[in-house]
């Protein structure tokens, strides 16, 4: 079973997200923030009740902090304790740059364009 945590802006790509979450048999729990001080936050708590997220998905676009940000960020406190949580960036950007860039970090696994499918997901989980 698999904990999953979405980092994202958008109400409709999360609205979007949370229905194919809620459909797959291996997701135990989700949970959805707005944005990457949020998610920060809540990995805190997370690791203090020692239920960190199995998998992060990060939008890369976000006020604020961008996922790039949130990946430095999130290395430099966490990935520490924490090196079998899976990152995927979630992306509508096609630009191989963007891809590279986010694939150079060490905590992420994938790149993945929105939309977010069940197929997608079980990709990025296996």
């Amino acid at each position: 079973m698999v904990r999953v945590l979405l980092i994202d802006d958008d109400e409709i790509n999360n609205f979007t997200v949370e229905a194919v979450l809620g459909k797959v048999d291996f997701i135990q729990s989700y949970e959805i923030k707005e944005s990457g001080w949020e998610a920060l936050d809540y990995l805190r708590e997370c690791e203090k009740e020692d239920h960190f997220p199995d998998l992060i998905l990060v939008d890369i676009n976000m006020p604020e902090m961008d996922g790039h940000e949130f990946i430095e960020r999130y290395e430099a406190t966490f990935w520490d304790n924490h090196p079998t949580t899976k990152i995927s960036m979630l992306s509508s950007s096609i630009s191989e740059s963007d891809r590279k860039k986010s694939m150079a970090y060490s905590s992420v696994s994938e790149y993945a364009f929105k939309p977010l499918t069940k197929e997608k997901l079980a990709t990025i989980i296996t």
